[in-house]
C-alpha cells in the first residue's frame, strides 16, 4: 500500500511541477496534452523513476519531441526579416 501511495505523491508532484511549463500555444493546439503528459509521467513511474524533478523534466521532453513536427506547420512567432524575407522569432 505504501507504494501506491508514494507513486501517487510522485505524479501529482511531478504534474505539479511540469504543467506551467506547458506553453499556452501548446495547450491550445493539442486538446489532448494534458492526456499525452499524463501518460508520459504514468510510463516513467512504472519504469521506476523516483524524482519528480526528472520525471517533469523527461515528460515535458517527451511532449516536445512529439509535438516538433507540427509545430514548424502552425507556429505563430514567424515575423518579416530583412529584404521581405520570413525568419524565425
Amino acid at each position: 500500500m505504501a507504494g501506491i501511495a508514494r507513486n501517487i505523491e510522485l505524479y501529482q508532484l511531478a504534474y505539479k511541477l511540469s504543467w506551467p511549463h506547458v506553453s499556452e500555444f501548446q495547450k491550445n493546439a493539442d486538446p489532448n496534452i494534458a492526456l499525452r503528459l499524463h501518460d508520459s509521467i504514468s510510463r516513467r513511474l512504472k519504469q521506476g523513476a523516483t524524482e519528480p524533478v526528472l520525471i517533469a523534466s523527461e515528460a515535458l521532453k517527451d511532449l516536445e519531441l512529439n509535438g516538433q513536427a507540427d509545430s514548424d506547420k502552425t507556429s505563430p512567432t514567424r515575423i518579416a526579416g530583412p529584404n521581405g524575407r520570413l525568419r524565425r522569432a
